[in-house]
């Protein structure tokens, strides 16, 4: 937790300094809703998640931004034959770049895109399983923005899979998100 904290720290000064020479950073903090891509970790923890995520951006080029993100969830379960108790945590580190561009006044439309670490650790039966996944996300979505606060909502999907043993899985899923933001 105090490598996440100093993490997010870190993030936060260096779009702090990056404003001054940018004059464009975005900074925000919204709710998420994913819908699991893999079957069997819906069937032990349901279908659906809820998640605070943050998110920062540096414009460099017109609309252009460079983007970065991060999102994080724990959730409890039962193992489907056995009903024994499963505990599951996924970490999402996105970076990439967006585009945002005017649809009408203050209304904007976004496209990001980019690399995906989606880190896990799940404990069930005993056991604990751990690792990270590398993988791509990608959305869209919609901005009220005012001169220095703005709100959104975003559609998107976020994917990682690999191999754990002999268990192929499947990280992450389609997203949905509200977000309130600074523009500096």
């Amino acid at each position: 937790m105090k490598k996440l904290t100093m993490s997010l720290l870190v993030l936060a000064f260096f779009a702090a300094g990056t404003a001054r020479a940018s004059d464009r950073v975005l900074l925000s903090a919204g709710v998420a809703y994913l819908q699991p891509a893999d079957s069997g970790y819906k069937d032990v923890y349901g279908s659906q998640v809820f998640y605070p995520e943050f998110q920062a951006g540096v414009r460099f080029f017109h609309g252009l931004y460079v983007m970065g993100g991060f999102g994080t969830f724990t959730k409890n379960g039962q193992t489907p034959d056995l009903h024994l108790p499963a505990k599951s945590s996924q970490s999402f580190f996105t970076a990439g770049l967006a585009y945002i561009a005017t649809v009408s006044g203050s209304l904007k439309f976004k496209l990001e895109g980019g690399a995906a670490d989606v880190r896990f650790k799940e404990e069930a039966m005993e056991m604990t399983v751990s690792g990270s996944k590398l993988g791509f996300h990608a959305g869209m979505g919609l901005l009220v923005m005012g001169k220095i606060a703005f709100a959104g909502v975003n559609l998107g999907y976020l994917s990682a899979s690999g191999m754990v043993g002999d268990v192929k899985i499947k990280l992450g899923g389609a997203r949905a998100s509200l977000c309130l933001g600074v523009r500096i």
